[in-house]
């Protein structure tokens, strides 16, 4: 048996896991010419053409790389020289997360009303390294979408795939499959990103309920989650605190400061309406209103029936004894009627939350 050290070194690295990671991607892009033109062709390339770099290539790695400039610790988990074909230099810096958040911190400027006291913002790692001298770009890394703020989203030299606000790992699964056979070290990278789970999303969505196989459903359940990733982004940029439970089979959303909502959730698990228990596959929707606004919810939640994403013929009930809670459910296979690729999923579920959005 081929001993894996990518994998068998994780368990050595506990609450170090970003680190550990960051270091075999770096290993992985100094050991493979062929990774890392993938790499940039997936995470670069499209930022490359619009700021009018030609065929940006990696002409060095470097993780953990402490900037100076700023008060306090600036330091990118990935810092990526290139040069592109007409010689000119370029730093792209990328920060991982695996299941931590973008870090925060106060940092302290002038008070506009006097200048002899300070006040304090609270600065994101992100937003610290757009201003870092010498950096061309940056890009994020995580397992599930995160909200981003809008000034880090809009700045030009912030790097954002085609969809969403931010990289997702599975982005780099095809650059390591491809290549792969290059090198030992993309190869173990693979390996465990499969292990993980860290693989683009499906078209198909596998069994939610598996009777006596819990690592099977959990499995299957993030699969799931893929496809609503679009929908959380959705959800985020709309303003809710929105979150996965933690198998990823149903999306949270909670705080929304101007909503008449209290909280809402989208869900696959599939209890059906009213008084049957047998659990069912489908798609839930539950809506609880703030206090006082129970006699309106129904009635502001109606635009949603006419809705393109969803299937014709469907009704709104008000659940009883759940603070007046109104449920939406329908099946998958008519929620998904159409949507015949795992890009049109994704967007019929986006698309489907988006109507509740509207109306909240």
């Amino acid at each position: 048996m081929t001993v894996n050290p990518f994998v068998r070194t994780r368990s050595m690295c506990g609450g170090h896991e970003e680190d550990h990671l960051t270091e075999f991607i770096g290993a992985a892009l100094d050991a493979c010419p062929e990774f890392r033109r993938a790499y940039v062709e997936v995470l670069v390339q499209p930022f490359a053409l619009r700021k009018g770099w030609a065929n940006p290539e990696i002409t060095a790695v470097q993780t953990q790389v402490n900037f100076a400039g700023l008060s306090g610790d600036n330091r990118p988990d990935l810092v990526l020289e290139l040069a592109d074909a007409e010689g000119a230099a370029h730093r792209v810096v990328v920060e991982h997360k695996i299941f931590a958040r973008e870090s925060r911190r106060a940092e302290k400027r002038p008070s506009a009303s006097d200048d002899a006291h300070t006040e304090e913002d609270v600065v994101g790692q992100l937003s610290r390294y757009l201003q870092l001298e010498g950096v061309d770009g940056v890009a994020y890394i995580r397992l599930w979408p995160q909200a981003i703020d809008p000034s880090v989203r809009g700045h030009e030299n912030y790097i954002a795939p085609a969809v969403g606000n931010h990289f997702l790992w599975w982005h780099l699964y095809a650059p390591l499959a491809a290549t792969a056979t290059c090198s030992p070290v993309v190869e173990w990278v693979r390996e465990g990103f499969e292990l993980d789970g860290w693989t683009p999303p499906r078209r198909e969505i596998p069994p939610l309920h598996v009777a006596g196989d819990r690592l099977l459903e959990k499995a299957n359940r993030r699969e799931f989650g893929k496809l609503m990733e679009i929908a959380k982004a959705r959800a985020d940029d709309a303003g809710w605190k929105a979150n996965f439970d933690q198998d990823c089979a149903e999306l949270y959303l909670r705080d929304h400061p101007d909503s008449w909502a209290k909280r809402v959730l989208f869900s696959a698990i599939g209890r059906p309406k009213k008084a049957q228990k047998a659990r069912q596959i489908g798609f839930r929707v539950w809506v609880t209103p703030r206090p006082g606004e129970e006699h309106a919810a129904i009635e502001r939640l109606t635009p949603v029936l006419q809705s393109t994403s969803l299937p014709k013929g469907l009704q709104l009930f008000a659940l009883p004894n759940q603070e007046g809670t109104i449920e939406l459910s329908t099946g998958l296979a008519a929620l998904l009627d159409g949507a015949n690729d795992v890009e049109a999923v994704r967007a019929r579920f986006a698309d489907a939350v988006g109507a509740f959005l509207r109306c909240l």
